[in-house]
């Protein structure tokens, strides 16, 4: 059998035939309901088939890795936006940001510099900055993106413990950031 979702539906695959299952109805295809399917203007006579929606793994498993889909684009959401710092500005966090912080200040203490500048979320650029306040903001938007990563690796494990479609339906995807 092979399954696969198509406009909100999951749908089995077998012999060529298909039997549908919607999840808003709850409701698939009983063969001896409906013994025959009008597919292309072609009556089909449906293959036998014994599943039931909430016991077949692979489906369970198919919504599963949709669930863990949109937990990685609601992360990259997240870590993609900003949070505020200590110094009352909006900072990007994501690891290139981080990074970019990272640089310039292994630079100044390269040049022996003890002032540099950061540019905000907003782009505005804020000069003067002690090198000791660029790694107190540096340290900031590390632990934002830490707390963004473990509220994901939580959801992560509710995600691939539920045992059901409904469990799923019940687990919410945000970021309080």
């Amino acid at each position: 059998m092979e399954y696969k979702q198509v406009n909100g539906n999951i749908v089995c695959y077998r012999n060529g035939s298909e039997i549908v299952y919607a999840p808003e109805t709850e409701q698939f295809i009983d063969d001896e309901q409906i013994p025959w399917l009008e597919t292309d203007k072609t009556i089909v006579r449906l293959p036998d088939y014994s599943f039931v929606f909430n016991d077949d793994p692979k489906i369970l498993k198919s919504i599963k890795t949709q669930k863990l889909e949109e937990l990685e684009n609601a992360f990259d959401v997240c870590v993609g936006g900003a949070f505020v710092c200590s110094q009352g500005w909006p900072m990007q966090f994501n690891r290139s940001d981080t990074l970019a912080v990272e640089g310039a200040i292994q630079l100044l203490k390269y040049q022996n510099n003890h002032t540099g500048y950061l540019t905000d979320a907003d782009d505005e650029t804020h000069y003067g900055i002690p090198i000791e306040i660029m790694e107190a903001v540096k340290l900031e938007m590390l632990q934002a993106y830490a707390r963004c990563h473990a509220h994901k690796q939580e959801l992560r494990k509710i995600i691939n413990s539920a045992q059901s479609k409904e469990e799923l339906a019940e687990i919410t995807i945000s970021w309080p950031v």
